[in-house]
């Protein structure tokens, strides 16, 4: 009988690292294959870019403008992927019934998937990116021995305002704009991994397809509802892009939180067993 029937840290922890020494075989190849991909894809970028640059300085920041670029989209599609598996024990039903029998409370049991998923795999994604990124500048190096500006990429400019180059960030509102988006794409894959176990990425990506453009659409058709006369509605209501961002990082991060839970309770109608 387990004496805290809602969370407990010590017993919270120990899932968490279950998680992820039981899977560790699977858990470095797929570190491996994101880096594959990875190294794979800015090594082809940086070198088309060096090749084609006749001025060495464009071409060291048209790297950092395009390893930027892949930054963020890398982050997209790998998180995407790595929410996807936050129930990949629930396929088969021998993996289903061995992992409802741990004994920890469904709060635990999806709230340490979630955590190994979600933020331990943005630390892994960041370390295979820098090993992606470095071995792009040692073959660059290797095909292009007379170009001392190769180097890494410098993920600071994702935030700084420099004019030399390439900076997605101007605002914070915009990086928070950015965060509540991930969480909230991400989320609809941790709910369609509590859907559909098996192909979870597949089959989130066309069934759920529908709701993804449905939730974007109000979201720019709010947004251009209030940017559509700008005199008028700016002196009705005083409103700056910066506050328009805000606010529809507060309703994307609403809408993720509404996923998650959702998701929980999904995986809490699996339980086989009524704990007192």
């Amino acid at each position: 009988m387990l004496k805290d029937t809602f969370f407990d840290m010590h017993r919270f922890m120990t899932l968490c690292r279950k998680e992820m020494v039981e899977s560790w075989k699977v858990n470095l190849l797929r570190m491996a294959l994101m880096y594959g991909a990875m190294a794979l894809l800015l090594s082809f970028i940086g070198y088309n870019t060096y090749s084609s640059s006749s001025i060495s300085q464009m071409g060291a920041h048209a790297i950092q403008d395009s390893s930027l670029i892949a930054f963020v989209w890398f982050g997209f599609i790998f998180g995407c992927l790595s929410a996807s598996f936050i129930m990949e024990k629930m396929k088969t039903k021998t993996s289903r019934l061995s992992a409802l029998m741990i004994p920890a409370t469904s709060f635990e049991k999806f709230f340490s998937r979630w955590v190994v998923f979600t933020v331990v795999f943005m630390l892994v994604f960041l370390i295979a990116f820098l090993l992606a990124d470095y071995t792009r500048v040692l073959i660059c190096m290797l095909s292009f021995p007379k170009i001392d500006t190769v180097g890494a990429v410098e993920l600071k400019y994702l935030f700084t305002n420099n004019s030399a180059y390439f900076n997605i960030f101007h605002s914070v509102a915009q990086f928070l704009l950015f965060i509540s988006g991930y969480l909230f794409l991400q989320s609809c894959f941790v709910l369609g991994s509590s859907i559909w176990p098996k192909n979870a990425f597949l089959k989130t990506f066309v069934a759920g397809l529908f709701l993804v453009i449905t939730y974007s659409l109000l979201g720019v058709g709010f947004a251009k509802l209030l940017l559509a006369d700008s005199h008028s509605f700016n002196s009705a209501l005083d409103l700056s892009e910066e506050t328009i961002a805000s606010a529809t990082s507060v309703c994307l991060a609403c809408l993720a939180l509404f996923n998650w839970t959702l998701a929980y309770f999904r995986f809490k109608e699996t339980e086989i067993i009524n704990r007192m």
